[in-house]
């Protein structure tokens, strides 16, 4: 993994696995947090390695699902699922697939009560997983867009509202004015206080952008119709820069790092000037570099759809 020629895990990974299974006889007496938490790290283990089977990615829901309290039981019970949770929204969101956790039970979440940088966090996280369930629900059948008017404008107007209320201080120290409107050599400067602050904005990024690619009002056709794509299509590439500029400048929160990957794996398609996709391909070798998230993949992928 990572900078590691070899992966020398699989012998306590083994070990891991055969407790696991002594427990999966009794659920009633061993489906507790660090059960959860097992599986949690088991999955990120799955994530980072070579090859992603996802075999803990649907323990984790069987469990979550099982015991709903858990995300809303606080302390390490709902730390752990808020953990699972974001696991799961990768795989939605790179697989264009709704996600196969019960939202329903992180509704009853304190996070939604509290007011402190990570329940907004945490509230922007669950409006992402949200977006991402209904419109995966809704199309069905990739490259379709069923979702109605009303839908899209209850999604968005959900996510302004959490922007409109949100803390002054949960914010960039500063952000200029143009910030990702243009890529110029550089991805935009937005170092925050806290990690946790940079990852909540990444997520109200990453809201818009899938509510811009998914809005059913660009079906037009026409002169009209290229004209709101070019806007479109612009406005999509200044979400993914700014979800960049987050990651690389607060990389000391290794959470920052990963979103970027994420959603150029999902719509790295829309970044067209070559330099600009030199400029991603060198992010994401620095992050495996520096984190040991595997981009190998993503890189491969991203060439692919450039070349066509």
């Amino acid at each position: 993994m990572g900078k590691e020629p070899e992966d020398h895990s699989q012998p306590w990974v083994d070990q891991c696995l055969n407790a696991l299974i002594v427990a999966l006889e009794d659920p009633l007496a061993h489906w507790d947090e660090n059960f959860l938490v097992a599986v949690i790290l088991l999955r990120l283990h799955e994530e980072m390695g070579d090859a992603d089977e996802q075999c803990h990615h649907f323990g984790t829901a069987r469990i979550l699902n099982s015991i709903s309290s858990f995300a809303a039981d606080g302390g390490l019970r709902e730390s752990a699922s808020w953990v699972s949770l974001r696991q799961h929204i990768y795989v939605s969101l790179t697989s264009q697939q709704p996600l196969n956790l019960s939202l329903d039970n992180y509704r009853h979440s304190s996070v939604f009560r509290d007011y402190d940088d990570e329940s907004w966090t945490n509230r922007a996280i669950f409006h992402f997983a949200t977006i991402l369930q209904t419109i995966f629900e809704e199309n069905g059948e990739a490259n379709t867009n069923t979702l109605t008017k009303e839908k899209w404008t209850e999604l968005h107007a959900e996510l302004d509202e959490w922007e409109r209320t949100k803390p002054w201080t949960f914010a960039a120290f500063h952000i200029e004015p143009n910030a990702g409107d243009k890529f110029n050599d550089t991805w935009p400067q937005l170092p925050c206080a806290q990690g946790v602050v940079a990852v909540g904005l990444q997520y109200y990024h990453l809201s818009k952008i899938i509510l811009t690619i998914y809005s059913p009002n660009a079906s037009l056709v026409g002169l009209a119709g290229v004209r709101a794509r070019k806007a479109t299509d612009a406005s999509i590439r200044k979400h993914i820069r700014i979800t960049i500029g987050y990651g690389i400048s607060n990389e000391t929160c290794g959470n920052a790092m990963f979103q970027g990957s994420h959603i150029l794996s999902a719509c790295g398609a829309y970044i067209v000037d070559p330099l600009e996709q030199q400029a991603c391909v060198e992010y994401l070798q620095g992050l495996q570099s520096r984190i040991g998230w595997r981009t190998d993949k993503v890189i491969a992928d991203l060439r692919e759809q450039w070349s066509v």
